[in-house]
């Protein structure tokens, strides 16, 4: 199954940890917790995960953030991309995501 980007947004929509990446990763990887669960799978079943980053000083935080939520001895498949900017200035992250179900 396919999840769409992922942003640092709480379930009312409003931006979270803005000028915090940590918090900002923090709510990605719970969204996107969320959406696996909706669909029947979890982190424990991600293929492939697509990181998109707005500035790499965050980087480490990812890092730590990620390995809170997933086994770094059994990581995905990743890429990490710097870009410009995300459809929101605030937001520091998106992660899209390919996982079993």
């Amino acid at each position: 199954m396919a999840v769409s980007g992922q942003v640092p947004v709480d379930a009312d929509g409003a931006v979270v940890g803005i000028d915090d990446p940590e918090r900002q990763m923090r709510q990605v990887f719970h969204n996107l917790g969320v959406a696996l669960a909706a669909a029947g799978s979890g982190f424990d079943r991600l293929l492939r995960i697509t990181v998109y980053l707005t500035d790499l000083a965050d980087l480490a935080v990812f890092r730590q953030v990620r390995d809170e939520h997933l086994d770094p001895a059994e990581l995905p498949a990743s890429s990490l991309v710097q870009v410009a900017g995300l459809v929101n200035p605030a937001f520091r992250v998106e992660i899209d995501a390919l996982a079993a179900r």
